[in-house]
């Protein structure tokens, strides 16, 4: 007989797509969070240890300081392009702290978890081009 594997948490679900550096699977592994939240466990009085690299982020390109990039205006080609370059990155953010939100708090009341996939869920809107 095959043992039965253990039901999916949602906590560490959470915590595996935080980890995700590659952009595209880390948005697959939200939304698939997301369509299963309703149906999973959730261990709210286990404390789970931050492993290092979190939040999982790109190896590529290199995280840089705002002040080592030049100014352009957001009314030019090359300015509008840095400016939603940024947006990204903010919209990448908000999902990687909601994600981190979902995992990292234990003995929130139990419709605390449910709450948080709808705000990645809309984050991964605005992160996805249309």
């Amino acid at each position: 007989m095959t043992a039965t594997p253990p039901p999916a948490e949602l906590r560490q679900l959470a915590l595996q797509a935080l980890l995700e550096p590659d952009p595209k699977q880390k948005v697959l592994l939200a939304l698939l969070l997301r369509a299963q939240a309703a149906t999973l466990s959730i261990a709210t009085d286990a404390n789970f240890q931050a492993p290092s690299g979190l939040p999982g982020c790109p190896a590529r390109p290199e995280l840089r300081s705002h002040l080592d990039l030049p100014k352009r205006s957001p009314f030019t080609p090359e300015g509008l392009a840095a400016l939603l370059h940024a947006l990204t990155h903010i919209e990448f953010n908000a999902i990687n702290l909601a994600l981190d939100a979902v995992w990292r708090f234990a003995e929130m009341p139990p419709a605390y978890y449910p709450e948080v996939p709808p705000v990645f869920l809309h984050q991964i809107a605005l992160f996805l081009p249309s």
